[in-house]
């Protein structure tokens, strides 16, 4: 374990000499808006509305639920690996510090969730999606709330919910689709 943590310090402790003012706020924003899902909540939402896009809501909806009862509500308090900054209380983090454990980030597994089950329908909007969810995973190691290896495993968690969740929607809606036909005439000759 203690290789683990002078792997993620060694990182973290690189990325402190990148602040610089523009960054920051860069990095706050990426943080910000991802706390509590709550971009890829509004997108969830937006995709629900969209009929053309309501699969994929429903898969990024799965997603983030499932995400967040395994991060948040078991693997977190599991786990209960205590946050960077605890370690280290020398280091402004510039955001509000969260109360809750560290591994895996929730930030980034509700990001790679919602990102990977849009990705699964939609390459383009995924790739976007993607990059957003990278930058708020990064977010979180530049502001030195999470060890890179809680938003590299966040990250993995994430993956791996949105494709289950995202094959799971497309089965049930292929599934319906076939019930929903009419059963075929059969053809005079």
């Amino acid at each position: 374990m203690d290789s683990i943590y002078q792997f993620d310090f060694a990182i973290l402790d690189t990325l402190q000499k990148l602040h610089f003012t523009v960054l920051n706020y860069i990095m706050a924003f990426f943080t910000t808006i991802g706390n509590n899902g709550y971009v890829w909540i509004l997108v969830t939402i937006l995709l629900l509305l969209i009929k053309r896009y309501r699969v994929m809501g429903l898969a990024s909806a799965l997603s983030l639920i499932i995400e967040f009862v395994l991060n948040d509500l078991i693997l977190k308090n599991l786990i209960a690996r205590p946050r960077p900054f605890t370690l280290r209380p020398e280091i402004d983090t510039i955001v509000s510090q969260p109360s809750s454990y560290s591994f895996p980030s929730g930030h980034t597994a509700s990001a790679f969730a919602a990102a990977t089950a849009i990705f699964m329908f939609d390459k383009r909007l995924g790739t976007i999606a993607y990059v957003v969810a990278t930058l708020i995973g990064f977010s979180r190691n530049y502001f030195f709330i999470h060890y890179p290896t809680d938003v590299l495993c966040g990250a993995l968690l994430g993956i791996l919910v949105g494709v289950l969740c995202s094959l799971l929607i497309k089965q049930i809606v292929k599934r319906l689709g076939q019930r929903q036909e009419p059963p075929s005439q059969p053809q005079h000759q």
